[in-house]
């Protein structure tokens, strides 16, 4: 388990902005509810990376070093930045028709938002 010390410190850091978020924008309620939804994609987060990573180890065994190291430092660019953070973001700004920064607001937002109305 020493392995993972960071690991746990970075998570119960993570959790604890995702209840001060939740908190200031929508009380006792928004802060239950982003830490429900902050668990559950940790948790799909965790297994789909597992089951990446094993696919992955496959695939490399057989790769000399530099490659590897190509594989994974682009691999891990675009999956963390790409697919995880702007792909979302441009495909609701595409399909719905708002600017980048206008999603972004929404996505940050609309717990504060839908709790006035």
């Amino acid at each position: 388990m020493r392995h993972f010390y960071l690991d746990f410190i970075f998570t119960a850091i993570a959790l604890a902005i995702a209840a001060w978020w939740g908190y200031s924008h929508g009380g006792m309620g928004g802060m239950i509810a982003t830490l429900s939804i902050t668990a559950i994609l940790a948790v799909m987060e965790i297994s789909l990376s597992f089951d990446n990573a094993v696919v992955n180890a496959s695939v490399l065994k057989g790769w000399d070093e530099f490659w590897k190291k190509i594989f994974l430092t682009v691999g891990i660019l675009i999956a963390v930045f790409g697919m995880r953070l702007v792909f979302p973001i441009v495909i609701v700004a595409v399909t719905a028709d708002l600017g980048m920064m206008e999603v972004i607001n929404l996505a940050l937002y609309s717990l504060k938002s839908t709790q006035q109305d």
